[in-house]
């Protein structure tokens, strides 16, 4: 009855993919355009993640025996709906189990939804003297600001069963200015 993937979504991603990599502007002739435009690095990093995988459960006692979290009956063979934000999973694809008895779904048997995101870091070091410098850092996460939701809701009691209602971070920037010496 518990066979089926791993609990914890974290380690069980069957499709991990992450890109990185690093470039620098050359060294350019000329006082100004060296001192403007040579030794910015720039530093893109894709990442493309295929969903965990959910249980959908109730938060009643159906087998009255006091275990939270019991797995509920699926009785269609498609568990999705539209996979939409608002019809991610069908809820007519589930019932409650009968009093006593304990529900027919295995263990995180369903997908959730995968993501993707663009990061990327634009850096340069300044020399100030021969042991001094200063080192310059711009820092973006989720670069286009794309919407990338997390899990549907998985409760059968709850309103808002098979909806996803919330989302990972937003574009987020930071900038750092660090004086080496």
């Amino acid at each position: 009855f518990d066979r089926g993937n791993c609990v914890i979504s974290a380690t069980d991603r069957r499709h991990l993919f992450n890109f990185s990599s690093v470039a620098e502007t050359p060294r350019f002739p000329g006082a100004v355009l060296r001192a403007i435009a040579s030794g910015w690095r720039f530093s893109p990093i894709v990442k493309i993640i295929s969903g965990g995988y959910l249980s959908v459960t109730t938060n009643q006692d159906r087998a009255l025996n006091g275990m939270a979290g019991q797995r509920v009956n699926q009785i269609m063979e498609n568990p999705y709906g539209s996979k939409t934000v608002n019809h991610y999973l069908n809820p007519a694809a589930f019932t409650l189990p009968a009093l006593g008895t304990l529900g027919n779904m295995g263990r995180s048997g369903i997908l959730g939804p995968g993501t993707w995101q663009f990061d990327m870091a634009l850096s340069r070091t300044f020399q100030i003297r021969e042991g001094q410098r200063i080192e310059f850092r711009a820092e973006a996460f989720n670069v286009t600001n794309g919407l990338r939701v997390n899990d549907p809701v998985t409760n059968l009691n709850s309103n808002t069963f098979g909806q996803i209602t919330s989302s990972k971070d937003p574009r987020i920037m930071q900038f750092a200015l660090k004086y080496l010496f």
